[in-house]
């Protein structure tokens, strides 16, 4: 029998996996647990996963169904949440949740708790680019929209990530001063001397890297087709992709390699554990961050765990020269901006960082300091603890003023 649990985290999001949503999750469950244990994680889960697993005060519990439907097994996962969390005889003390599928109906059956939306992006705003008939189906919209404008409504905090988040969020009437703008972090992993990888292809020549999903935002392919500019001037350099990608996207930048004639200097490599990754990463002298300017990347906002990560590593980073990784790196000081889109400009920004060994070595060790200064989990904890503290509070004022009103 689980116990009484003192705080909640709910994710549609199957978990763990090597993805940066995992990263983000193990985190905040790492955060609650540290003052709020135990803690329940209500999550998705695949078929080798256990339905029920405990590692310490955290107890997971995951919803194992993957209807092929989208949207049916969102609405299975929000039967899942409330059903647990329904009978429960006390409320915990906190709430959290990661989207509307499981925040709903979370915060439906905990309504006393302390409750904290948890904002990386709103499924209105990332649906379109994974689900184009989305974006035709008004209906489906408005009710998405409905659910999501009831959880920014309806909870004590909002926590988002970047500040073009917030101020998105703010255009959807939230009010500015219930958000909170908390950074990812890298895990302590990434801080730490790496245990080797296996991969023996690294072993040779000289590397640069790009680690993280193949959605067309991110602009991978823009990437490949600016290395095949130069990839001729760099003979001993090859370029390491390490995806999440799904099978057409994956298809599509295969034609591209061999289109190019890179199927010697591109390599590509599934999902990696976190420990194996920072073995890659350790042999990589730089890493890549193409995003495009997109309304996700401009507007909706984000913060790329990839460079967060790297960073912490060590490892320098070139950046697309965007809003959100201006409010990580700072051109020429501790990594590279680049001009979002140009084949050219990135061509050019991959010949300057393979050519220059003092400017990598100088980037890399700015970048160390700001991660170790801004980006680490301690730092994380600690802002994410005052917004926990605040959601309490807030809670428990709710609580007292319902009991006013209801003995009045």
């Amino acid at each position: 029998m689980l116990p009484q649990p003192q705080s909640v985290y709910v994710a549609f999001e199957a978990f763990p996996r090597p993805k940066g949503a995992s990263s983000h999750i193990a985190a905040m469950v790492t955060a609650l647990a540290r003052n709020h244990a135990p803690v329940w994680v209500l999550c998705l889960g695949f078929a080798d996963m256990p339905a029920i697993q405990r590692e310490g005060g955290i107890h997971i519990q995951r919803y194992k169904i993957h209807h092929p439907n989208l949207l049916k097994r969102a609405d299975g996962f929000g039967r899942f949440v409330f059903e647990r969390l329904i009978d429960l005889p006390e409320p915990p003390q906190l709430l959290v949740y990661r989207d509307p599928w499981g925040g709903w109906p979370a915060a439906s059956a905990l309504p006393e708790s302390g409750r904290i939306f948890e904002v990386n992006a709103l499924p209105s705003w990332e649906l379109p680019y994974t689900f184009p008939a989305i974006t035709g189906n008004a209906a489906l919209r408005t009710k998405i929209e409905d659910m999501e404008t009831f959880c920014l409504k309806t909870s004590h905090r909002v926590i988002t990530v970047s500040e073009l988040t917030r101020l998105a969020l703010a255009k959807r009437g939230l009010d500015p001063e219930r958000c909170r703008v908390v950074p990812n972090s890298a895990d302590d992993l990434f801080f730490e001397t790496p245990q080797p990888s296996g991969l023996n292809v690294l072993e040779q020549g000289r590397w640069f890297g790009y680690f993280g999903s193949l959605h067309a935002w991110q602009g991978v392919e823009l990437l490949v087709e600016a290395w095949a500019r130069i990839a001729g001037r760099f003979p001993d350099v090859r370029l390491l992709i390490v995806h999440t990608g799904r099978r057409e996207p994956l298809k599509r930048l295969r034609k591209i390699i061999r289109k190019r004639n890179l199927t010697d200097k591109v390599f590509l490599q599934p999902p990696m554990a976190p420990w194996e990754l920072t073995s890659v990463l350790d042999t990589l002298e730089f890493t890549t961050a193409p995003l495009l300017e997109t309304f996700r990347n401009t507007h909706q906002g984000c913060c790329p765990v990839k460079i967060v990560e790297s960073m912490a590593m060590g490892v320098p980073v070139a950046a697309s020269d965007l809003t959100v990784s201006r409010a990580l790196i700072s051109h020429d000081r501790n990594g590279w901006l680049v001009r979002p889109g140009s084949v050219r400009d990135w061509a050019l920004a991959l010949d300057r960082l393979l050519s220059d060994g003092p400017l990598r070595q100088r980037l890399a060790g700015q970048a160390r300091q700001t991660a170790e200064s801004r980006f680490s989990r301690g730092v994380m904890f600690d802002a994410l603890d005052c917004v926990f503290a605040e959601a309490i509070h807030s809670g428990k004022a709710d609580r007292k003023k319902s009991i006013i009103t209801g003995s009045a």
